[in-house]
Order: structure tokens, then C-alpha cells, then sequence
């Protein structure tokens, strides 16, 4: 019984996080991030410039920094960002953008 336990919590801490990235629209997150992010943000380090916030790709590979992470922050203030009409589905399609970034 114990080891059953212990396999279904390795199961989910391996896969239960993973769908919800997978049920995310990517390209719905690249049109969004055109939108709301790429205004102040540039997609990629190189694009970037001294004057600007982080680059989406720089967020990605993020030490600490996972899918759920970006979405809450996506939904909560900001202290340095305008706060976006963003509803959990619209964050989670961002952060699915930017999550393939990371390399």
C-alpha cells in the first residue's frame, strides 16, 4: 500500500503540472504577448534593449521560474507593469508561449 502511495505522488509531481501547460494555446499566448507584452518586453536577449524590461526568453530560462509561476504572475499587480484585463485562461496561454522559450 505504502509504495503504491509513494508511486501515484511521483506520478503526479512528474506529470500532474505538465498538463496544464499542455492545455494552453501557445499561439493564442504569441498573438496576446504581441498585444499586451511586446510593447515594453522584446522576445528574445538580442532583440533587447539597455532601456527595457527582460526579455520573454530571458523569464523563461528563469532559474525557479516554472509555467505556474508566470501565470500567477501574469494574474496578480504589478508593481512596474500596467495590471492587463487578463483572465486565467489568456495568462495561461502567455505563459505557454513564453515556457517555450525556455532552453
Amino acid at each position: 500500500m505504502r509504495i503504491s502511495t509513494l508511486y501515484l505522488s511521483a506520478l503526479l509531481v512528474f506529470f500532474g503540472g505538465s498538463e496544464t501547460i499542455f492545455a494552453q494555446n501557445a499561439e493564442n499566448g504569441q498573438r496576446l504577448s504581441q498585444r499586451w507584452c511586446l510593447p515594453c518586453h522584446a522576445v528574445s536577449p538580442v532583440q533587447g534593449k539597455v532601456d527595457k524590461p527582460r526579455s520573454l526568453e530571458s523569464i523563461a530560462n528563469t532559474e525557479n521560474v516554472n509555467f505556474d509561476k508566470i501565470v500567477s504572475f501574469l494574474l496578480l499587480p504589478h508593481a512596474r507593469m500596467p495590471n492587463f484585463p487578463l483572465s486565467r485562461k489568456d495568462a495561461g496561454d502567455i505563459a505557454a508561449y513564453i515556457w517555450q522559450m525556455k532552453k
